[in-house]
């Protein structure tokens, strides 16, 4: 999702702030999820997914377009480290708040 669409998910109560880090990966990506439970994450001008170097990064880009709270979705690849949803995946959800 383009920067000036994501912008206006963020004013609809039916998109949340989300950033994602997947196991052992050594970037994040930000971006919306809708109340369906998709993602729409941010992508540059040649519609490719943008990846931040740090969680800081990601937030300050969510931040920018104007969310002041996100969803942090955690995957990783050791199970003693996050729940277990039933599913053998190993998740956590972490709610950033105040962003800046």
């Amino acid at each position: 999702m383009q920067a000036n669409l994501l912008k206006a998910a963020l004013a609809d109560s039916h998109y949340r702030a989300i950033i994602l880090s997947y196991a052992d990966a050594n970037h994040y990506l930000a971006g919306v999820i809708d109340t369906l439970g998709n993602y729409h994450m941010l992508v540059d001008q040649q519609d490719v997914t943008k990846s931040f170097n740090s969680l800081r990064e990601a937030e300050r880009a969510l931040s920018a377009l104007g969310a002041t709270q996100a969803l942090l979705k955690m995957q990783s690849a050791y199970e003693e480290l996050g729940p277990n949803d039933g599913l053998e995946e190993h998740i956590a959800d972490l709610e950033i708040r105040h962003l800046t």
